[in-house]
């Protein structure tokens, strides 16, 4: 009786620390889509990955006690050197893996107001204002392809 008893809080155990551990995998970042109008059409802005030539959007890790928008503040400005502010609600979500961890990443637009020459990433990273639909055939992943298109739908 007291063995299948331990045995049971055995089990239990160890199902609530799994339960802990998946809970600890998906790490909450957050990203930019960056945008401007020039002659009154819409552009976003890409960045490449750190020394590379994939096209992506700024995006990184949630600082503790940082929200959600200032981490893509924060992010834009490292990866990319732009400065502005993000819209009050987040565009969208999904879910990425990077090295094995799963990551609920959050997409916030981000009305840039400011681009700096000089940027922390500059050496590692290439930025490019592009129109949406380059910006669609630059992106080859297709969670980021429909950020694009609802960035479009928001902006439009």
């Amino acid at each position: 009786m007291v063995g299948q008893a331990w045995g049971q809080a055995m089990a239990l155990d160890a199902e609530c620390r799994n339960e802990e551990n998946s809970a600890e995998e998906t790490r909450q970042q957050a990203a930019a889509l960056p945008f401007r109008f020039r002659g009154g059409k819409l552009q976003f802005c890409l960045v490449t990955v750190r020394r590379g030539k994939t096209w992506t959007i700024p995006k990184g890790n949630i600082e503790v006690e940082e929200s959600g928008s200032e981490c893509a503040v924060r992010e834009a400005f490292e990866e990319a050197g732009l400065e502005g502010r993000v819209l009050d609600t987040p565009l969208s979500s999904y879910l990425d893996t990077k090295r094995k961890r799963s990551l609920q990443v959050t997409v916030w637009l981000m009305d840039v107001e400011r681009c700096r020459k000089k940027w922390p990433e500059k050496k590692s990273r290439e930025r490019r204002w592009v129109s949406p639909k380059k910006a669609i055939g630059l992106l080859k992943r297709p969670r980021l392809v429909a950020v694009i298109v609802d960035g479009m739908r928001r902006l439009a």
